[in-house]
């Protein structure tokens, strides 16, 4: 166990939080902490999956706790009876039920580190995975020995290792049924796809460790590229269809940074050769998008909040400037009778727009600008009691053009958020 030494050496913190199952891997963890006379506490999540057995593991991690003097951590979910209600992935909202609870207990000390059991086999387990999943390089190159102040001082050493400590040092354990089931994909690559690739290659195990270095040192070097391509994406809400000629590495990575899974970048390459106002759904998650709409050269990310939206602010100026924009509108204070407010889907209200000599629906002025139709109807337009003055960041009503012999004007400036 020297390489765990060196790990936690090499990322010492005033505290640590162990992740306990009642599993082997978390049980020698725990023994390797305690004789190293490491500090730390433990967390432990009862999913209430398998009965009397859960309640068991937990005990036995209590029992434990209570012997040696640890503080212990224990959450208790009916994961079953949320599934049923809700739907979704077990082993995925399993992972986030636990990441929360970790996050929760550890708050916002930055001296304390969550240790998890994750062995070599796990990493290798993970590579399949991510494969299958077209997850990109970050996927491919696998786990960390410490990333978001997730420690994992197991990582080097193999499951049989582990179980030989185990056995050595007289430590108990509790084995998970669910394990031995080929139904979760983990299990099915542990128990039949790695078994399968030993028989036509004994080395497989090496060869996929040896890959995800590479892959790990790959993503570094584009890993830059693709944050900055998602943090241009994100501010402006769009994604613009020639970015997507860039390196699919690049895009895969650059998608993932905005928590869009790579199982949807066939869908969305299709998107941009389709026809306008065209989606792709995406599953829901934290960042909130529900959507990508094809519009033109763009993609627009849609989420729970209307695409654009704006604030303005309104202050008595005595002058009128020497340009003019659409994010600042100038109007004469007698016109200005009652209060200014915005308001959306009044598509079908008409204005002459300045510098045009007839009118036309708000509707085709945000056409006739390029607007997108799924935006059009949440458009923000500015009005005085009945009155439509303009629309924010596309044109004001030439009815509201102040003179340029006022003595004074409202300048109202707006926006966008």
């Amino acid at each position: 166990m020297n390489k765990a030494k060196e790990i936690i050496s090499k990322y010492h913190a005033s505290r640590y939080l162990l992740a306990c199952s009642a599993g082997v891997d978390s049980m020698v963890l725990f023994h390797f902490f305690l004789s190293h006379q490491l500090p730390f506490s433990v967390a432990h999540v009862n999913y209430q999956l398998r009965g009397e057995d859960s309640e068991a593991d937990a005990r036995m991690i209590r029992d434990l706790c209570v012997q040696h003097q640890i503080s212990f951590h224990e959450r208790i979910v009916d994961l079953g009876a949320r599934l049923r209600e809700e739907g979704g992935n077990l082993q995925l909202e399993a992972r986030t039920i636990r990441y929360q609870f970790f996050q929760e207990i550890v708050g916002t000390a930055t001296d304390v580190l969550i240790a998890t059991a994750h062995h070599q086999d796990d990493q290798i387990e993970t590579f399949f995975l991510h494969l299958f999943r077209n997850s990109g390089l970050s996927g491919l190159a696998g786990m960390h020995e410490l990333r978001c102040g997730i420690l994992r001082p197991f990582l080097h050493i193999s499951k049989s290792e582990i179980v030989t400590y185990a056995e050595t040092h007289g430590i108990h354990w509790r084995e998970d049924k669910s394990n031995a089931d080929s139904k979760y994909q983990r299990n099915a690559i542990r128990l039949d796809v790695i078994p399968a690739l030993e028989k036509l290659n004994p080395s497989i195990r090496e060869q996929v460790l040896m890959l995800q270095n590479a892959c790990y040192h790959s993503y570094l070097e584009v890993f830059e590229q693709a944050q900055a391509f998602a943090i241009q994406w994100k501010n402006q809400r769009v994604i613009p269809i020639k970015a997507l000629a860039e390196d699919q590495t690049v895009l895969v990575e650059a998608f993932k940074l905005l928590e869009i899974e790579p199982r949807f970048i066939q869908s969305i390459m299709q998107l941009t050769s389709a026809e306008n106002n065209k989606r792709v759904r995406l599953a829901h998650h934290s960042s909130g998008y529900q959507a990508l709409i094809k519009f033109k050269d763009k993609l627009y990310l849609i989420n729970d909040i209307p695409c654009i939206d704006f604030t303005f602010t309104v202050a008595p100026v005595d002058s009128l400037p020497a340009q003019f924009t659409t994010s600042v509108f100038y109007l004469n204070p007698t016109q200005v009778n009652g209060e200014l407010k915005l308001v959306r889907g009044k598509l079908k209200e008409t204005m002459v727009p300045v510098g045009m000599k007839s009118a036309k629906t708000v509707g085709a002025i945000l056409k006739d600008h390029g607007i997108p139709a799924f935006q059009r109807s949440v458009w923000p337009l500015l009005y005085v009691d009945e009155q439509l003055i303009g629309i924010p960041g596309v044109s004001m009503n030439q009815a509201f053009t102040p003179s340029p012999s006022l003595p004074s004007y409202l300048k109202v400036t707006f926006e966008a958020c």
